[in-house]
């Protein structure tokens, strides 16, 4: 039974990551709107549910603000920033790079912490940080050269770094909050309040444009805002956090592959390896070792390094790993 359980959270983690990648798709058929308005209604629809959610349930605790009430602004403002230059970036470079520089975050995190949270950068920090900027690298280099390529791609880059910065702001905050605020709290308050703030740009939408578009912004809202969130936190609070970290890796591997089947967009080689690179060092900055019971392969040695612990666990995979990532496109 309690494997079953387990079973069906993973799952539900896997479902709601996958849901977050797939922004792009809906906003691509969104027309007449700007990205501020698009927020909005997405918020709308999807915290209509959310409040249904919690008095259906009496989770009423939730609506009690106490202590730190300056973070939860905070919180809220880091996520209109982060929607709105997400949002900006698919509009300019498509979804697959935007996404991907969206979970340049950690790399953010790993810079900022020692200053905002009094956070030691660790070796494993540094090696993360330096992977994860080697993918950037490869995502932002448009195919031609730099001097080759437009206004739009370069719009589209600097709006993903500004996301990727803004969500670092907010899982920090986060972090800072979690003793005194559940995760479905602080969701609750962040959308409100980016509510309020988005509030004027809600109502300058022509009627005419908004009944256009109001399925896809229903459906919108209440899948990737409510839905997709509450299907997180039930099923993260059930799982072991690494395990959390890393299949929330699949949010962008989705994004990417959202993007080409809906979209049409290319998958480009260049940006595949740039996506193998964010992701192995997103991976190297929750890896653990001890989770895993190293009998099973042999190992007495429980503070080995990390490349004898991924080369006795994998045999092969990261040499064919690195010649296909600097393979020639």
């Amino acid at each position: 039974m309690e494997l079953k359980n387990s079973r069906q959270s993973h799952l539900e983690l896997i479902i709601a990551c996958t849901i977050f990648g797939s922004s792009g798709v809906f906003l691509k058929h969104i027309h007449g709107m700007e990205t501020s308005s698009i927020i909005f209604y997405r918020l709308l629809f999807g915290f209509s549910l959310l409040m249904a959610y919690l008095l259906i349930t009496k989770r009423y605790e939730v609506f009690r603000l106490d202590k730190k009430k300056r973070y939860i602004l905070i919180i809220g403002v880091f996520n209109v920033i982060t929607a709105y230059c997400y949002f900006k970036s698919i509009g300019y470079a498509g979804l697959s790079t935007a996404v991907l520089l969206l979970y340049t975050a950690p790399v953010y995190v790993t810079l900022l912490s020692p200053v905002l949270l009094r956070e030691k950068i660790t070796s494993r920090g540094f090696i993360s940080m330096f992977v994860s900027l080697a993918g950037i690298f490869l995502v932002v280099m448009p195919v031609n050269g730099f001097f080759g390529s437009g206004n739009q791609l370069y719009m589209g880059i600097v709006f993903g770094l500004v996301s990727g910065l803004s969500y670092s702001g907010t899982i920090m905050t986060v972090s800072h909050l979690k003793k005194d605020y559940s995760g479905i709290a602080q969701l609750f308050w962040s959308a409100l309040i980016s509510l309020v703030i988005l509030l004027p740009f809600g109502s300058k939408v022509p009627g005419e444009v908004l009944a256009m578009n109001l399925p896809v912004l229903i459906v919108f809202g209440i899948v990737t805002t409510a839905f997709a969130s509450l299907l997180y936190l039930n099923s993260a609070a059930k799982i072991p956090a690494q395990t959390v970290s890393v299949l929330a890796l699949l949010e962008p591997v989705s994004g990417i592959l959202l993007g080409s089947l809906f979209l049409h967009e290319p998958i480009l080689i260049k940006t595949l390896q740039g996506c193998v690179f964010i992701l192995l060092g997103s991976f190297i900055l929750v890896w653990d070792t001890g989770a895993i019971p190293m009998q099973l392969y042999g190992i007495k040695d429980p503070f080995m390094s990390f490349q004898t612990a991924v080369r006795l666990r994998i045999p092969g995979i990261p040499q064919i790993i690195l010649a296909w990532l600097f393979r020639k496109s």
